[in-house]
């Protein structure tokens, strides 16, 4: 018994250790891919920076990071427009999207330039909310658009793929994706977490955005 208890915990270990590294293959993969398209100078229509935790109404490190890479992107490049997004959640005094535009405006990006979108409660929201923000403004424009979302490298795989299902692929869009740096504190905790929530998201969420009433992280 003792022996089959320690055999079966052996092949856990082995299961869990093989699907951590697959998953961080396509996660590494996915963003040093979209770094070069980047680096490449790609020109973009709109910027999406993704929602992140603020405390009181004080961005969190990794929320400034987005801020910061979507500032330097958006300097080099001012005829892009860029969408703030997330809305405000627990201990949270002011919603992220607002926390996203004020540094933005600190950053000198003028506020004719910035979308504000603060209703979302999770990714999936951000992208759905976002969506609809981009359908108002181009009107019955026929052209493709191109989005750069903008979020921690960790992020990136599992963003552009909620993006793409909610409704960021077909003919009239093209993403990519702007990885902003993860800092070193979190970056444990960050990638682990991220790991179960590609798990989560591939067995249990993908097939769930389809519904607009869902909970979705």
């Amino acid at each position: 018994m003792k022996n089959t208890i320690i055999t079966v915990i052996k092949i856990s270990i082995i299961i869990f250790v093989f699907l951590f590294c697959f998953v961080q293959y396509f996660i590494i993969k996915e963003y040093i891919t979209d770094r070069k398209s980047v680096n490449e100078n790609k020109k973009v229509d709109y910027v999406i920076i993704l929602g992140a935790r603020v405390k009181g109404e004080k961005p969190t490190k990794s929320l400034m990071e987005r801020i910061k890479a979507a500032t330097e992107y958006l300097k080099k490049n001012p005829e892009v427009k860029v969408i703030a997004t997330g809305g405000q959640g627990k201990n949270e005094n002011v919603a992220e999207g607002l926390a996203i535009k004020r540094e933005l405006l600190k950053n000198g990006i003028s506020e004719d330039r910035i979308i504000l979108e603060n209703k979302s409660k999770n990714t999936v929201e951000n992208f759905r909310f976002s969506l609809e923000k981009i359908k108002k403004t181009e009107d019955e424009k026929n052209r493709k658009i191109k989005v750069l979302i903008v979020t921690n490298d960790y992020h990136i795989f599992r963003s552009k793929n909620i993006a793409k299902k909610v409704g960021f692929i077909n003919k009239k869009y093209e993403i990519y994706g702007l990885p902003a740096k993860t800092p070193l504190i979190s970056m444990p905790k960050s990638y682990f977490r991220e790991f179960l929530s590609n798990i989560n998201y591939f067995i249990f969420i993908r097939a769930a955005i389809d519904n607009p009433k869902a909970g979705l992280n």
